[in-house]
């Protein structure tokens, strides 16, 4: 007799491993099956997405700075970067699709901190509908943080920008690093780990250390982001995953389910655990394209929000020069969880560790959207073939 097929488990995988990188293909898109999920459903047909004339990327060959040398295109999307679904939005149509490391289309794939950007939309719509205001004392809307001297003078705005003054950190290198600590509090290696002590328990625990002024250092720690939904709930009464469902993908024509992981007490982990097909991020990510609009023309995120996420500030840029950040992406901002690579140039970016991302040249009416399984959260080498690929696609646009 055959010897019975192996099993993912019988190689190794599981909930403890799934993000070693040989596992990673499978581990982003089975979240649902080792943490607590949500989903949010689509309303109605899905809104097209025109196909446009295919752009030929397999002919093009590249400058690889891992070898100094050329190779194509292929090798860096697959050996590289190690993309798993690539779309290119171009002038109102699709002018290319693709699927590789065993991806399909029907794959809700977790986009990691593409979800803080997407999520955070939600605070635009409720600011237009007067429920709150970025100005607003974060501890107004959580008031587990009322007692606590490092929360004082903290505003919603100060967390959409990453810049709160307290000290924190996220090195996905060191394993003594705050962020591992922090995905062991929220599930994310599910039944295999002692229950965490979710979101918000996570920042009174460890976000309490006041070192600047709020609003002068960028500092970038994910776990500020799950404060968002905690006031959105407080202000219109509701769970806040019944909001990103109603007001945000109810509207944007999309395909399929979008899965939502949550923390152990329920909260929706908003700063990374969104997981979607490769087109229905698409037509999220396109509202930041669109002025807010989708694909239908309907309003959906207030433009006056939008135009002021991608306007440049000079407070904010000194408060970025003075980050981490400031030599991985000389000359940014960050701004309502959105990174405004060269603001000046209208070209911007919703990122997630592994290679997720939305990329934005606005004046160019492009929008270049991927899922990856690079084998580090993040590195040198992936931000340079992630900058080398933006600018290979929008090469080719010009040449057509």
């Amino acid at each position: 007799m055959p010897p019975p097929p192996e099993t993912a488990e019988s190689l190794g995988y599981g909930n403890l491993t799934w993000d070693r990188p040989a596992f990673l293909a499978r581990g982003q898109i089975s979240t649902e099956q080792r943490m607590p999920t949500a989903r949010l459903r689509p309303a109605g047909p899905p809104q097209p997405l025109p196909a446009g004339a295919p752009l030929d990327l397999d002919s093009r060959v590249v400058h690889d700075p891992l070898l100094d040398r050329q190779i194509a295109v292929a090798t860096l999307l697959e050996r590289r970067l190690f993309n798993d679904a690539l779309l290119v939005w171009h002038r109102g149509a699709v002018r290319h699709e693709s699927y590789r490391n065993g991806i399909g289309p029907h794959d809700a794939h977790i986009v990691h901190s593409v979800t803080k950007t997407l999520s955070s939309m939600m605070i635009g719509i409720a600011q237009a509908e007067g429920r709150l205001s970025v100005a607003d004392p974060v501890v107004a809307h959580v008031p587990e943080l009322a007692g606590m001297p490092a929360w004082q003078g903290v505003t919603l705005q100060h967390v959409l920008d990453m810049a709160v003054g307290i000290a924190t950190e996220e090195h996905y290198e060191d394993p003594a690093s705050m962020y591992w600590r922090y995905a062991r509090a929220v599930g994310y290696y599910g039944p295999g780990d002692p229950p965490g002590i979710g979101c918000l328990a996570f920042v009174r625990e460890n976000l309490c250390q006041r070192v600047a002024e709020p609003g002068s250092l960028f500092n970038y720690a994910s776990y500020l982001t799950n404060l968002l939904p905690i006031a959105l709930s407080a202000v219109y009464r509701r769970p806040a995953i019944e909001l990103y469902q109603q007001y945000l993908y109810a509207r944007i024509g999309a395909q399929a389910d979008c899965l939502f992981n949550l923390d152990p007490t329920g909260l929706p982990i908003v700063e990374g655990h969104a997981n979607l097909t490769l087109r229905d991020l698409a037509r999220w990510a396109l509202l930041y394209l669109h002025d807010g609009r989708n694909l239908a023309g309907a309003q959906i995120v207030p433009q006056a929000f939008v135009q002021e996420t991608l306007r440049p500030d000079e407070r904010r840029a000194a408060a970025f020069q003075r980050s981490e950040a400031a030599g991985v992406f000389p000359g940014a901002q960050y701004h309502n969880k959105t990174w405004l690579l060269d603001p000046a140039r209208g070209r911007y970016a919703m990122l997630g560790i592994h290679g997720q991302f939305a990329y934005f040249d606005r004046p160019a009416d492009l929008m270049i959207v991927g899922f990856g399984s690079f084998p580090e959260q993040t590195s040198p080498l992936m931000k340079a073939c992630l900058t080398l690929l933006w600018q290979t696609v929008t090469d080719a646009l010009d040449g057509n």
